[in-house]
């Protein structure tokens, strides 16, 4: 009986509310039994599904799911603009040089070293073992933003993580399409296990696509914050300053990926410009306009981050997670290995050859800190259905999972010893 009556029950009308009331939940036990925020989340996206098959579920939750797309195109570009918005030039200035190199130049090492020791290691086939690389590369902006709310680190600091974790997300997005396109392009289906393929690549040519995407975003971003900027002038009416904003956000991104250029570094430009430029001139955005915008994106970015971590935890398959645990362990340390070559040699070398201080507790703690999260799972996401997409899900699914629990409890009690009374319930930046 229950069964006939709640069988159509869970539709799109009942979607918010479930989703509202999971967020409050999840304030409440992390407020209650002081666990993350972030964690409790993805431990309600994982435990609905695994209920719903053990039949202990009235609701279908099987039917819950997120389009990867939504989190591409709507959920990342709208942390990526409220982290970048709340970024201080004035800080940011000492660690610049830092953030994008290790956001470009580190990001692609880690795509290479990765690729080939894992494709070394765990025999899979060069193609997907970089595909693979591509797409974990890059530190979660998502995750970062939410430890470093709770975590009072240096100011610098903040700012070299949580911009390159901005920035690097469109980095990885970039690298991975270029991936799939150099296998498409050599007639590869994604779904081939044959690890001896050939694929002819044009170093040269690959260079200069990504200089384009890269830097055509930018260009992109930009342009939307210039004219932003100049209609700022003549928009009395804080709510309509906001819904400008708004505009700039998904206006540059879907003129950046319309184009073939890189949505997410437009918004993280964009982003930059109006809270460091607009939002500072009083004739251009008056306080009570820039307040009414950053308030609202705030809330925006509450919304965005729990929506997030909820869509990893309804992504997780367990079960399959649970069958590839030694596959899954291979590529986890491999990941910190790529991660850690780039890290503490480019910042290592900005520590001595520029004036950015880069001291090892920060390189330690960028190291420690660079959780995997939403952006991966949602470019595996949007592969086409093969068996090439199916181990590669796997994959990400378990290192993404061990890097969120390993690395997010290693961060928290090594940021506490070296950062101590540092604790609090919000970050000020």
């Amino acid at each position: 009986m229950i069964d006939q009556i709640t069988s159509g029950l869970l539709n799109s009308q009942y979607i918010i509310p479930i989703f509202l009331f999971m967020l409050f939940a999840a304030s409440f036990f992390s407020f209650r039994f002081k666990i993350p925020y972030a964690m409790v989340l993805v431990g309600f996206g994982i435990a609905l599904p695994l209920l719903h098959y053990s039949g202990l579920s009235i609701f279908n939750f099987g039917d819950l799911k997120i389009n990867p797309k939504l989190i591409l195109y709507f959920i990342v570009p709208a942390l990526i603009f409220e982290a970048m918005m709340r970024v201080n030039y004035d800080d940011f200035k000492s660690v610049r040089i830092s953030s994008l190199l290790m956001a470009t130049v580190g990001t692609v090492l880690a795509m290479i070293i990765g690729g080939f020791l894992l494709a070394y290691l765990a025999g899979l086939p060069l193609i997907m073992a970089f595909a693979f690389s591509a797409l974990i590369a890059s530190t979660d902006a998502a995750v970062v933003i939410e430890v470093f709310r709770r975590i009072k680190v240096p100011k610098p600091l903040a700012h070299l993580m949580e911009t390159e974790a901005s920035l690097n997300d469109a980095t990885s997005a970039v690298l991975f399409s270029l991936i799939v396109s150099i296998a498409v392009a050599g007639g590869l289906t994604l779904m081939s296990n044959n690890n001896t393929a050939q694929i002819n690549v044009n170093i040269l040519e690959q260079i200069e696509r990504f200089v384009i995407v890269f830097f055509g975003g930018a260009a992109i971003g930009l342009a939307f914050a210039v004219a932003a900027h100049l209609m700022h002038k003549i928009l009395d009416d804080p709510l309509s300053g906001t819904g400008l904003t708004v505009a700039i956000v998904f206006g540059s991104v879907v003129t950046a990926n319309s184009l073939g250029v890189s949505g997410l570094v437009a918004v993280a430009i964009a982003g930059l410009y109006v809270g460091n430029i607009s939002a500072r001139k009083e004739k251009i955005m008056s306080k009570k306009a820039k307040t009414y915008a950053f308030y609202f994106w705030e809330v925006i970015a509450f919304f965005a981050n729990s929506l997030a971590f909820l869509y990893l935890g309804l992504s997780m398959d367990i079960i399959k997670i649970g069958h590839n645990i030694p596959l899954i362990a291979i590529a986890f340390v491999v990941v910190l290995i790529a991660r850690a070559v780039p890290t503490y040699s480019i910042l290592g070398v900005i520590n001595r050859f520029t004036n950015e201080k880069i001291p090892m507790v920060w390189r330690n703690v960028a190291m420690i800190g660079s959780m995997r999260g939403a952006l991966s799972i949602a470019l595996v996401g949007t592969l086409p259905e093969s068996s090439f997409k199916d181990t590669l899900q796997t994959i990400t699914f378990g290192v993404v999972l061990a890097s969120l629990i390993i690395q997010y409890i290693g961060l928290s009690k090594y940021a506490k010893k070296v950062f101590p009374h540092t604790i609090t319930d919000k970050h000020d930046s």
